[in-house]
């Protein structure tokens, strides 16, 4: 079974699906896309956090063609992950639909660079399982699945959204320096920074160098200082801390006296009459499983109730 209406078509779809939904459970990362076309990597884009421009690139360089190398594809994202500090995550995703990989020396070396680095390597596969993806994921600690379908290829691409759990042994705590930039004037004329050109209101001044940016969060050009927001900080931080896990309530105590006074979910305000599974948090609140409990695990941004 092929996809519809096209390969390249759904690709671009979810890959645009994905940048969104990455961008919005992880504000302060980056992203760099890298195409592989005639058996050489091409850099669509640098690694950057605005995902406008990146679904701008990818949208206009819908093409494809040639033989596909799998090693050239990774010794590129190895020259951009290799000069990432030791705090932050190292994360390859490939989406791969050929069945054959053509490459100029040993992918064997090149994988255990990559491993060597600490980069997690996941493959999604449109096509029939490959040794070399699998190994690559089995060596470097990512995730390789095959999609079986449109809808199956959006489950899977998404599941890589969320930031993974940091690893003790790599993850070395380091306090890094931020500025929160304000709004320029309305009506100035400056130079941004990001595009080398004068512009009219409308973006942000860089609190240590001045210089001007058009979108947050970035990394100011002039003096490297690292631009964020406060509603960004909040965004990242219930991955950093997040809610403990809710308790189950077993059938057989749902019937208890201090249970039956509560008539609907302490979260949505529905009925808890024959509500099925039950959960609870640290303050004995009874919540739905399925959507209240779910709800504030994803989207607690820090905040315990």
């Amino acid at each position: 079974m092929d996809f519809r209406p096209s390969r390249m078509a759904v690709v671009a779809q979810n890959v645009e699906a994905f940048i969104r939904e990455f961008f919005d459970q992880n504000p302060l990362s980056q992203i760099a896309l890298v195409t592989i076309k005639d058996g050489v990597a091409y850099s669509l884009t640098e690694l950057g956090g605005s995902p406008e421009s990146h679904i701008k690139a990818l949208m206009a360089k819908l093409e494809c063609s040639g033989d596909s190398s799998l090693q050239n594809a990774l010794e590129l994202v190895h020259e951009y992950l290799d000069k990432i500090p030791s705090y932050g995550n190292r994360e390859v995703l490939i989406l791969y639909s050929a069945l054959t990989t053509c490459d100029p020396g040993d992918i064997m070396e090149t994988i255990q660079k990559c491993k060597k680095s600490k980069m997690r390597c996941s493959v999604i596969g449109l096509s029939a399982e490959m040794f070399i993806c699998k190994h690559l994921c089995q060596e470097t600690g990512g995730l390789y699945s095959v999609a079986l379908d449109e809808s199956h290829f959006k489950e899977l691409i998404l599941e890589h959204a969320p930031p993974p759990p940091a690893i003790a042994e790599f993850a070395i705590a380091n306090l890094i320096k931020m500025g929160f930039p304000q709004r320029a004037a309305e009506g100035s004329i400056s130079i941004c920074s990001c595009h080398k050109e004068s512009k009219v209101g409308e973006g942000f001044i860089c609190p240590r160098c001045k210089a001007r940016v058009c979108e947050l969060p970035t990394e100011c050009r002039i003096c490297g200082l690292t631009l964020v927001s406060s509603p960004h900080l909040a965004r990242s931080y219930h991955h950093l801390f997040p809610i403990a896990p809710f308790d189950e309530v077993k059938p057989s105590r749902q019937n208890e006296p201090h249970r039956r006074s509560q008539k609907t979910c302490f979260g949505c305000q529905q009925s808890l009459v024959n509500p099925g599974e039950l959960y609870r948090c640290g303050g004995f609140a009874i919540v739905h499983a399925r959507y209240t409990s779910l709800f504030m695990t994803m989207h607690s941004y820090g905040i315990q109730i």
